[in-house]
Parts: structure tokens; C-alpha cells; sequence
């Protein structure tokens, strides 16, 4: 394997690192409702007005923090093939859920819009979760697996 391959995998991983304390930082934010200090006001990705069924909001910032946590776990270093197995066919589960998950947030925003006669905004942030959630079956698998990218 070239050095070239190693530092990718280096950087993919790094790269899961962020995404998973981003959607755990996503989970935090909507369940207190934003933040904000001094001039730096972050709202939450719902607004309360909006949230006709806060249960779903909930279970779905609780599956974040479920997901964000699972692709924290280090696969490379766990030695028996088969708890790894069942760890990396959970995160591939978990993956495609939170893929779900975001297809359904723009599915809901669209309604809402629509609701008030207003046109959906372009579900950029979503996508880019999206694809990102998706990258993660990949990168275990590589990092696990390397000689499979040869």
C-alpha cells in the first residue's frame, strides 16, 4: 500500500472524527433550543413553531447522538473479526437510517412550505449529511481492510 493510500485513510478517518461530532453538536443544539453568546447566535435546524410532532424531533436528535457516538468506536483495533462484523453491519444500518432520516427532514420541509405557500429552500445542508453519513461504510471498511483498495 503507498503512503499516498495510508494518508487518505488517515484524513478519511479524521474526516468521520468531525462528522460525528457535528451531528452530535447538531443533537445537542436542537434539544436546548440554540445558542447563543454575546453576538454568535446559532438557532436550532427546526423551528419550534413548526415541530407539529416534537416526539419524531426528539427520537431523531437521539439517534444522532447514537450514530455520532457508534462511528467514534475504533474498528481498527478491535482483533475479533466477528464483534467487528457485527459492529460494521450496525454502523452500515446506522448509516443508511440517518441517510433516512435526512430524506424525510427535506420531505418535511417541503410540506411545511408548501402548508404556507412558500417555496422550500434547496436542501443543501441535508445532501451534504447525507452523503457524508454514507461515506462512513466505506471508510470502516477501508480503514479495517485496507489491502481491499489494492
Amino acid at each position: 500500500m503507498t503512503s499516498a493510500t495510508t494518508r487518505g485513510l488517515i484524513y478519511g478517518r479524521w474526516a468521520t472524527y468531525g462528522f460525528a461530532c457535528f451531528i452530535i453538536f447538531l443533537a445537542v443544539l436542537e434539544f436546548s433550543g440554540g445558542f447563543s453568546l454575546g453576538g454568535l447566535t446559532i438557532p436550532p435546524r427546526w423551528k419550534p413553531e413548526t415541530v407539529s410532532f416534537p416526539l419524531a424531533l426528539h427520537v431523531e436528535n437521539c439517534f444522532f447522538i447514537f450514530f455520532g457516538l457508534l462511528i467514534l468506536i475504533p474498528l481498527e483495533k478491535i482483533k475479533d473479526g466477528k464483534q467487528w462484523r457485527i459492529i460494521f453491519g450496525i454502523i452500515c444500518v446506522a448509516a443508511v437510517v440517518f441517510a433516512f432520516a435526512m430524506i424525510s427532514e427535506v420531505m418535511a420541509k417541503n410540506y411545511i412550505a408548501n402548508a404556507v405557500k412558500a417555496k422550500a429552500r434547496l436542501p443543501v445542508f441535508q445532501a451534504i449529511l447525507l452523503f457524508a453519513s454514507l461515506g462512513q461504510i466505506p471508510i470502516h471498511l477501508f480503514v479495517r481492510r485496507p489491502d481491499l483498495l489494492d
